[in-house]
């Protein structure tokens, strides 16, 4: 008998994940690439992490989704890279508010996910060749689905 497929990262995290963000951040363009592209002086990038499994029984399952949303700034010059950095912290303090207050996240009273934060913010991640001519910020989303 074949198994019933749904692909939840996508449908229950991913997607209303970019929705909620578009929401909040109506002129920051948002990408899920696997490899990082130039996209413009300001882009958010999401960057799956993990899929982990917290509980499992004969019905159902609680598992554990993880994203990067990595803020990308262009930076031209020193007085810019100061006033780009408090620009960082401020949409990085809006996500945190944003994911907040919707941690249970049910949009027209249809189940996504519960129990999601940002944990961590990282304000001098890991870059990569291009990714270098930006100034980032790192945060990191952490949600639970029951599925």
């Amino acid at each position: 008998m074949p198994i019933l497929f749904t692909e939840v990262f996508k449908d229950n995290v991913l997607d209303p994940l970019i929705s909620l963000l578009h929401t909040e951040f109506t002129r920051v363009p948002i990408h899920h690439d696997v490899e990082f592209k130039p996209r413009g002086s300001f882009f958010l990038r999401m960057i799956p992490v993990s899929d982990s499994i917290v509980e499992q029984t004969t019905e159902d399952q609680i598992r554990n989704y993880s994203i990067v949303l990595r803020f990308y700034r262009k930076t031209p010059g020193r007085v810019d890279r100061e006033d780009n950095f408090r620009q960082l912290m401020n949409y990085t303090d809006r996500l945190k508010r944003l994911i907040g207050n919707n941690s249970n996240y049910k949009p027209s009273n249809v189940y996504k996910w519960h129990d999601a934060k940002i944990s961590t913010i990282n304000f001098q991640p890991d870059l990569e060749g291009n990714e270098a001519r930006y100034q980032c910020a790192d945060a990191l989303f952490e949600c639970t689905v029951l599925i």
